[in-house]
């Protein structure tokens, strides 16, 4: 019988460049998929290499982390080389509770990540923290319509409403299993299941019973449990439950439906780009389908 350390989740933000050698292969066995995410230039280096030891399961990003936007004019060209070889664009967004770059710099740089992101036609990783108004309202008014993911998303009913009539992706942390989280467990309770994603934000915020701890990537399992429990309102929760929120399908870009497999996000892959066995993309020319470890054939559309 399947069991809850079973399930293969994704993990969406992982900081794994971060943790040196203290990360091994069994800390991310439990991983079909994860994202290494960038927060300045060095870190998505890193992220770059560390995806490189695992391409048929990690992606990574390239961004400048609000915290470091008062350096964005020096390191703008840099930055810009390394997201165009990058999965996604980020860690941006804007954090208003520590204040450690100006908010017209933290603006200035989230303006500059979405219009990297647009341009790319690249999924968007945002970090928003005590600045709900101002992040809704910069999303807004850019109008963009590539994948958004709201990382270690902690806002409330008001604003996770809000947010859903954007689109956007809420990605959850182990904040939610805490016992003082009571207004995201209740708020989580309105995202639609294929708008969640899961995180641990590793090497940051482990879930109960690890809170105050280094995390690890195999506490995943316990924010899923945490969601599932609290999505499906029982303590009863059982394993195919648990499975709603260890799904891929989200992050690349694709559903599945009761009407078949939708792929709402065009990519055009390289020859040996990463992928794994079945793994299916498409642009305006081609389609796109993974037939062994990094290997992709395409075959030319055409109208009829």
């Amino acid at each position: 019988m399947e069991t809850l350390e079973d399930i293969k989740w994704v993990d969406t933000h992982c900081h794994l460049q971060l943790m040196g050698d203290e990360i091994n292969e069994e800390d991310i066995s439990n991983l079909e998929y994860f994202i290494i995410p960038g927060v300045d230039v060095p870190s998505s280096l890193k992220a770059k290499e560390f995806s490189l030891t695992y391409p048929e399961k990690s992606y990574w990003s390239a961004g400048l982390h609000p915290h470091e936007a008062d350096s964005l004019e020096d390191i703008k060209n840099e930055l810009q080389v390394l997201m165009e070889e990058a999965d996604l664009i980020g860690e941006t967004g804007l954090d208003y509770y520590r204040n450690l770059s100006s908010k017209e710099n933290q603006i200035m740089n989230f303006e500059f990540h979405i219009d990297v992101s647009k341009e790319l036609n690249k999924p968007l990783i945002v970090h928003c923290r005590d600045s709900f108004s101002d992040v809704f309202d910069t999303l807004s008014s850019k109008n963009t319509s590539n994948p958004i993911i709201l990382h270690s998303w902690t806002g409330g009913n008001k604003w996770t409403k809000k947010f859903i009539e954007l689109g956007v992706y809420f990605s959850i942390s182990g904040i939610v299993t805490y016992d003082t989280a009571h207004d995201l467990q209740a708020a989580v309770k309105n995202i639609p299941i294929d708008k969640i994603l899961l995180e641990t934000d590793v090497p940051y915020l482990a879930p109960q019973p690890f809170k105050g701890k280094r995390n690890n990537p195999t506490y995943i399992q316990y924010t899923g449990a945490k969601l599932a429990v609290n999505r499906f309102d029982t303590d009863n929760t059982n394993i195919n439950q648990f499975n709603v929120y260890s799904d891929a399908s989200t992050f690349h870009g694709s559903l599945t439906t009761s009407s078949g497999v939708i792929i709402s996000q065009t990519r055009t892959p390289l020859a040996s780009s990463p992928c794994s066995v079945g793994h299916i993309a498409w642009d305006t020319s081609y389609l796109y389908v993974c037939t062994a470890s990094n290997t992709w054939k395409r075959i030319t559309l055409s109208s009829f």
